[in-house]
């Protein structure tokens, strides 16, 4: 989550320019030059290679007991120990009460999401007076200071996109259960879809935590989360895992169930 934390920490430089002078420093310029490495270091790493390189484990494709592993993507019978041969994870032919799990991550994120959005995120403390904000009024104060760029950021970040993810996901939940015929590649797009934007909810916390630590000035100014980024936070995690939880495969199942009732 390098990139997302990159541009929470541009966020954060242009909130507190309400409360003080922001000046570029050297150690930010070190900062935003790792993290753009790192980035590219990541984009260009090929696991199988590594895989390849490390841990040389031939196919075995053709083997009637041979199981895709969802960690490292070997394919090949379980050892005697029922784990993958080259990473050690537990192989399954479908991933174990895959739906269940997903289901109820996504109804404690949608429950969650409610006090996430109704209550106070954040907390100022400025002169001895009190001053909230919600995930939309924060939003707001953005757009109202004259940065309409940032405000879309964390609007479509820390509320479009959390609402997106749930409603995805519940449609690729009902299309299983319900053998749906829909194209199985426009469902898997789906999924690395939501699997790629879910990070970004991260946003918004990521911007309170630097807030909370460059904004400390005891009785004058200090900043502080609120209620509300628990609940936030917790959500975000929840529908992550349920991203995780899902076995892609059942998605090719159905769509073969549904072509074999014709």
């Amino acid at each position: 989550m390098l990139d997302v934390y990159l541009i929470g920490l541009g966020i954060a430089a242009i909130k507190m320019q309400d409360y003080a002078s922001v000046f570029l420093g050297n150690g930010l310029i070190a900062f935003i030059t790792m993290t753009v490495i790192s980035l590219l270091i990541l984009i260009h790493l090929n696991v199988e290679q590594l895989w390849q390189l490390f841990y040389p484990k031939k196919e075995q494709a053709n083997d009637p007991h041979a199981l895709t592993c969802q960690a490292c993507h070997y394919t090949g019978p379980a050892n005697s120990r029922g784990v993958c041969q080259r990473c050690h994870r537990p192989l399954h032919y479908r991933e174990p009460y895959s739906l269940q799990k997903t289901w109820a991550a996504l109804i404690a994120a949608m429950i969650l999401l409610f006090p996430a959005n109704l209550m106070p995120i954040s907390v100022v403390y400025l002169n001895g007076q009190r001053m909230e904000d919600t995930i939309y009024s924060g939003v707001v104060s953005l757009i109202e200071s004259g940065n309409w760029p940032i405000a879309i950021i964390v609007f479509i970040a820390s509320i479009l996109v959390p609402f997106i993810k749930i409603l995805i996901m519940i449609l690729l939940l009902c299309s299983i259960q319900r053998c749906s015929q829909t194209d199985p590649v426009l469902r898997m797009k789906l999924l690395k879809f939501v699997t790629w934007i879910g990070r970004w909810s991260m946003l918004d916390l990521f911007v309170i935590a630097l807030m909370m630590t460059l904004i400390n000035r005891d009785q004058l100014m200090s900043f502080t989360m609120g209620p509300a980024a628990l609940f936030f936070g917790i959500a975000v995690i929840l529908t992550i895992l349920a991203v995780e939880w899902l076995d892609s495969r059942l998605i090719w199942d159905s769509y073969g169930k549904s072509k074999s009732t014709k």
